[in-house]
């Protein structure tokens, strides 16, 4: 129980970050570059979001906690592989795994593993199915589950903002608002406001879209096996 608890914790923020580096950044995985035009609305910013295959972006995250006068720096990177698999690799300060496949959730550090179904949490549903909502580009019923605002920023409307509200009670009982910065087609920044006060802060780099992995890449991605740092 303890272990599936401290998954749960750690994939707060997790599910919903996951979705967010999905937006083209103008580097594909054949090192075009892309459009780096903003998108101009709610739907072409989910017509990105439905577009963008596999993905892999470096993230540095910052998480303030009202217990503690410091904030927690983690980095490391995110995985997206279509249609539902998704990971967390942490480098910094320790290393650590979040895997999310076929609705069962694993995660490992370097002082063991776990897993758990998210059919055995309410919260854990929810929050999942919060993300394939917006894989699929689903608007209409992103908008049932949310109150949504995305707002254009800047002298030529060149960066954008998108916040939203979680309708459930069950999610706005943990996450109060997330808000998405971007500028042109490339997601910049993710701060998610917890219902406690509690505050994270995501930032992206090197996000790459369009990704296809063969198998033995896929099993290396998406395994809770820490690779070997032994000099």
């Amino acid at each position: 129980m303890r272990r599936a608890r401290t998954g749960l914790a750690l994939l707060l923020p997790f599910f919903w970050v996951m979705w967010s580096a999905w937006i083209p950044s103008g580097k594909a995985a054949n090192g075009s570059n892309e459009d780096t035009r903003a998108p101009t609305d709610l739907d072409s910013l989910m017509e990105l979001f439905a577009a963008s295959g596999g993905v892999r972006a470096r993230f540095k995250e910052s998480r303030h906690l009202s217990i503690l006068t410091d904030p927690i720096d983690t980095d490391g990177f995110l995985y997206f592989a279509p249609p539902d698999r998704l990971a967390r690799h942490v480098n910094r300060p320790g290393r650590s795994r979040v895997v999310v496949e076929a609705g069962r959730v694993s995660f490992g550090d370097e002082t063991g593993q776990g897993t758990f179904d998210v059919s055995n949490s309410v919260v854990a549903q929810t929050l999942v199915g919060n993300l394939m909502v917006v894989f699929r580009g689903d608007l209409e019923l992103l908008r049932v589950r949310h109150s949504i605002s995305f707002h254009r920023i800047g002298r030529n409307g060149g960066g954008w903002t998108l916040e939203l509200e979680p309708r459930s009670p069950i999610v706005r009982g943990i996450i109060e608002r997330v808000r998405f910065t971007g500028a042109g087609r490339e997601l910049t920044a993710m701060e998610t406001f917890e219902s406690n006060g509690d505050r994270t802060i995501m930032r992206f780099s090197d996000i790459e879209t369009g990704l296809v992995w063969d198998t033995p890449e896929l099993e290396r991605i998406f395994s809770l096996d820490l690779p070997d740092t032994t000099p």
